[in-house]
C-alpha cells in the first residue's frame, strides 16, 4: 500500500544530500512525500520528487563556522535548534493538519518538532542519523562535550531552553519532556548513513538501528569531472560547506605542493577570494565547488576536514585521508579516522606545508593504509546506501 511519508529535514548540506535520492527511490516506489525543510532547501527537494512545506529557517544560509566556538555560544546552541524545530513543526501543523502523514521520518537535529507531531499525530516515527549514532553506551554529544569547557548548566540560555522546551510540548498537549527529548531519541527504525564498521560501540546498537552506510546518488545522476591528462596523482582538498574560511589553510596546502607532482584540486567555497591566495602553479587549480564525489573516484588522497559525510564518501570511493578538523566536533571523526588506519590526522593547528606533505605522501604509498581503505570501502558500501534506506523506510511503513 503506497504511503504519505513526512520527512523533517535539517537545514544543512551535509543532511540535505544524503536525504535527496532517499526522497527520489520512494517517489519512483509511488509514495507520497512531503518534505518539511528551511525555504532555500526547497529546490533540490522539489527536484527528488517531494512536496515541501518550507519555512524561515533562523539557521543562516551559506554561512562558514569559527574554528573556535566560546562556551557563551556553545550553551546557546539547544534554544538555536529548538527554535529550528518550532519554526519547522508550525509550518507542519499548519499545512499538514488536514493531512497527516502515515508516517514523519524525522532527521536527528529536529527531533524535537518530528517526534512532537508524530506523538500529536498519533502516527509512527522513524530517525534518519547523517551522523553518528548515539546510545547509552556511546553518545556524540558527550564526546564532543568532552572537548569543550564546561558549560554552566544555570546559564540563562540553558534555563530558557528548558522552559521553552516544556511550553512547546505543553502546547500541543504532549508530556513534559523526558530523555529522550535530547537529541537521544530512538525509534522502532533508525536510519544511519554511516559504514557499521565505522561506528564505535558498534556492536552495542540492536536491529532498530540500520547502518546504510553513505546515502549517494546514482553514478548516473552525478555531476561529472575527469582528471587531465598526464596521469598525475589527483589530490583533492576540500571543507565541506561549513567550514569554508580558511584562506590561511589554503594558502598552506598550494605551497605544500607547489612544486610536488601532484594535481592539486582545492575547493574554496564562497568566502574566500581566489585571488588572496596568490599565484598558482597550473597543476593547483581553485574553485569555488567541484562534485566532490566524481573527483574522489580519481583520486589518490583526500585532504579533509573530518565531517562524517566527506569521510563516507572518501570511503565509499576506496579513498584514503588527510583529516584536518576545523572544529572541536569535527575531530572526534579526524582521530577515529586515524584510529581505525583510514588515513592521518593532523591537529588544526599543526598545519604546515611540511606536516600536510608528509601526511599526503603517507596516507598515499603506507600498504596498511591501503589495506585498510579497501576493506573499510567494501564494508560502508555493503551497507546498501540509499535504496537499503528507502526499502527500510517502506518495509517499516507497512509494518507499523
Amino acid at each position: 500500500m503506497k504511503k504519505h511519508i513526512a520527512f523533517f529535514v535539517a537545514p544543512y548540506q551535509g543532511h540535505v544530500n544524503p536525504l535527496l535520492p532517499v526522497v527520489a527511490d520512494l517517489v519512483g516506489r509511488g509514495h507520497r512525500i512531503t518534505c518539511v525543510t528551511a525555504s532555500h532547501f526547497v529546490e533540490p527537494l522539489v527536484a527528488a520528487g517531494a512536496r515541501t512545506v518550507g519555512y524561515p529557517s533562523v539557521w543562516p544560509a551559506n554561512r562558514s563556522v569559527p574554528a573556535e566556538v566560546p562556551a557563551e555560544e556553545m550553551a546557546k546552541g539547544p534554544l538555536q535548534i529548538l527554535r529550528e524545530n518550532i519554526a519547522a513543526a508550525t509550518a507542519a501543523e499548519r499545512e499538514l493538519a488536514a493531512d497527516a502523514p502515515d508516517l514523519v521520518v524525522y532527521d536527528t537535529l529536529m527531533n524535537f518538532g518530528g517526534r512532537a507531531l508524530a506523538e500529536k499525530w498519533g502516527r509512527p516515527a522513524a530517525q534518519f542519523i547523517p551522523l553518528l549514532a548515539s546510545n547509552e553506551h556511546f553518545s556524540v554529544l558527550q564526546e564532543v562535550a568532552n572537548e569543550f569547557p564546561p558549560v554552566d548548566p544555570q546559564h540563562p540560555a540553558l534555563l530558557e531552553f528548558g522552559a521553552r522546551l516544556g511550553e512547546f510540548r505543553a502546547g500541543h498537549g504532549l508530556s513534559a519532556p523526558g530523555p529522550g527529548d535530547f537529541l537521544a531519541a530512538s525509534e522502532g527504525l533508525n536510519l544511519v548513513c554511516v559504514g557499521r564498521d565505522f561506528q564505535p560501540a558498534a556492536d552495542t546498537f540492536d536491529e532498530r538501528y540500520v547502518f546504510v552506510g553513505p546515502s549517494l546518488p546514482e553514478p548516473g545522476d552525478r555531476a561529472p569531472w575527469s582528471p587531465p591528462e598526464g596521469g598525475a596523482p589527483v589530490l583533492l582538498v576540500a571543507l565541506g560547506t561549513l567550514f569554508t574560511e580558511r584562506p590561511d589553510f589554503y594558502r598552506a596546502c598550494a605551497e605544500a605542493f607547489a612544486d610536488q607532482s601532484w594535481h592539486v584540486v582545492m575547493a574554496i567555497g564562497d568566502h574566500v577570494d581566489p585571488a588572496g591566495l596568490g599565484p598558482l602553479p597550473p597543476h593547483v587549480e581553485v574553485h569555488r565547488r567541484v562534485p566532490q564525489l566524481a573527483v574522489l573516484e580519481h583520486a589518490r588522497v583526500f585532504v579533509t576536514h573530518g565531517g562524517i559525510r566527506s569521510a563516507m564518501e572518501a570511503l565509499s570511493a576506496g579513498t584514503p585521508m588527510v583529516a584536518v578538523a576545523q572544529s572541536v566536533e569535527l575531530d572526534f571523526t579526524a582521530r577515529r579516522i586515524a584510529e581505525l588506519g583510514l588515513g592521518v590526522r593532523i591537529a588544526r593547528r599543526e598545519v604546515t606545508p611540511e606536516a600536510l606533505r608528509t601526511a599526503v605522501r603517507t596516507a598515499a604509498e603506507d600498504p596498511e593504509i591501503q589495506r585498510r581503505v579497501a576493506a573499510m570501502s567494501e564494508s560502508v558500501r555493503a551497507g546498501g546506501g540509499a535504496a537499503r534506506a528507502a526499502h527500510a523506510i517502506e518495509a517499516y511503513a507497512e509494518r507499523v
